[in-house]
């Protein structure tokens, strides 16, 4: 896939990026540091140092967050720069748009059921294939889909609109939904081939991006017809089954330990449930996941474009760890518990 010399430097300048990314373990051994100036002292080298001005800001959740943001989006924004006139351009904008529908439902939510009285928070990032800022802008739904380019999204919010229950639920996943559809599509885009591993790395993004969507849809109680609905034209058949046989998260997690791709990301979560108790677990989990596995595809095919997403997976993964860290101390959880959750995947 790699023709042009300009992709074939993208994919070798990538790789000097990734070798700038904070070690795993460094990062899972901070659990142990006993405060804030410690932690601080170790932050401070890193790319997420000039977003915290002393030790006080680690104890503040939304500049956490706001950083890790930043920071995933200057290193896309670097790609993206380096990529122009390349078909790795439109991949880099079309994965990292996850943060465009994000900002997009809360611009939804704030118009159905906030209203304009209240600020509207959007993700510090700018956009990659919707133009927020303009959207932002709107002050009724009917405005904002007369606003929206994409006639797909226009069609996903009408039909829900229409509808007689209006369901939040349902359109938070259809917007994923939508994600995933896109990166489909880039695929096709791009004529990789099936087992190329730029293919099997984007499959196996989706696979845990809606294992993801289904555990959060079963711990919310989300209807099973809803999610026959949203995700029935997924490859995924098998998890979207068991996701509508079971009644609760546990039951699901009790199905996918019997088969054996889900077996260990299932037993992790259910330890750390019972651990900590916090969903947010769930999304520490699946994104460790996320990472190993494009980590064991990219590096089979370490000069093609799929090691340019695991990049990008890499630097959220890092960002993750590094939240968990500092989110887990603030919630009280135990150093040791820490660790073993930032720990590799069981085998």
């Amino acid at each position: 896939m790699l023709k042009g010399a300009k992709r074939k430097y993208l994919v070798v300048r990538t790789h000097g990026l990734a070798s700038h990314l904070t070690d795993p373990e460094d990062i899972r051994s901070w659990v142990f540091l006993e405060d804030e100036r410690a932690l601080f002292d170790k932050l401070s080298p890193t790319a997420y140092g000039s977003f915290f001005e002393g030790p006080e800001d680690l104890l503040d959740v939304s500049r956490v967050e706001e950083a890790c943001l930043r920071v995933n989006s200057i290193r896309a924004r670097r790609l993206i720069s380096l990529s122009r006139g390349t078909p790795i351009e439109g991949l880099i904008r079309t994965f990292m748009s996850k943060y465009d529908i994000e900002n997009l439902r809360r611009i939804v939510f704030s118009l159905l059921f906030g209203g304009r009285g209240k600020e509207l928070r959007l993700l510090p990032v700018e956009h990659y294939v919707i133009d927020v800022e303009k959207l932002s802008k709107a002050d009724r739904f009917e405005t904002l889909l007369e606003m929206l380019e994409d006639r797909g999204l226009v069609r996903l919010l009408s039909s829900w609109l229409s509808s007689s229950e209006r369901d939040v639920t349902e359109v938070d996943l259809a917007l994923d939904r939508y994600y995933m559809g896109r990166l489909e599509a880039q695929l096709k885009t791009m004529k990789a081939g099936k087992r190329s591993p730029l293919s099997l790395l984007l499959y196996s993004y989706m696979e845990n991006m809606l294992l993801r969507d289904l555990l959060k849809a079963k711990y919310l109680g989300v209807k099973k017809d809803v999610l026959t609905k949203i995700f029935s034209k997924l490859p995924f058949r098998k998890l979207l089954y068991i996701a509508t046989k079971t009644d609760s998260l546990n039951e699901f997690l009790d199905e996918l330990v019997n088969l054996a791709p889900y077996r260990p990301v299932s037993i992790e979560i259910e330890r750390a449930m019972k651990q900590i108790g916090e969903p947010w677990v769930i999304e520490h989990v699946l994104t460790k996941k996320t990472y190993i596995d494009s980590l064991r595809i990219a590096l089979k095919g370490s000069m093609t474009e799929a090691y340019i997403l695991m990049y990008l997976i890499g630097s959220e993964w890092e960002s993750q760890s590094i939240k968990t860290v500092l989110l887990g101390r603030m919630s009280g959880v135990s150093p040791e518990v820490l660790y073993e959750l930032l720990a590799p995947p069981i085998e």
